[in-house]
């Protein structure tokens, strides 16, 4: 198993990365996911991400304390568990549409296409 964060030029070139499942969320926050966007930038050929809008919500309370600490307004903060077992507490980012475009800017990725669904959209970059 490896984790996101560890995935290197050993792997190989892929034509797609696929990040369904909301799995966007995986780049955590701006600095890493801006780390990991130009490290899989010569690895493949674009990556088709799903995510979701963070302002599509009926309570903005958490965007706002998140911009008082200085992060993503989507930036979460979180752990999976199952019975007994639980994971290291990781961020996970949903991102707009807008601040995947600022996100992507400098890393040599553009967002090509911004594909609406409810209650996510899909992302492809090339």
């Amino acid at each position: 198993m490896l984790a996101f964060e560890d995935v290197g030029a050993e792997l190989g070139r892929f034509d797609t990365v696929v990040m369904y499942g909301n799995n966007f969320g995986l780049f955590g926050g701006k600095a890493k996911a801006r780390r990991l966007l130009r490290r899989l930038r010569p690895m493949a050929g674009r990556i088709v991400a799903s995510t979701m809008n963070p302002y599509d919500t009926d309570d903005a309370a958490h965007l706002e304390r998140n911009r008082r600490r200085g992060r993503m307004p989507g930036q979460l903060r979180l752990r999976v568990r199952y019975r007994d077992y639980a994971s290291p507490w990781f961020d996970y980012l949903i991102a707009s549409p807008e601040e995947l475009e600022a996100l992507v800017d400098g890393t040599g990725w553009r967002v090509g296409r911004v594909i609406p669904s409810e209650p996510l959209y899909v992302a492809v970059l090339d």
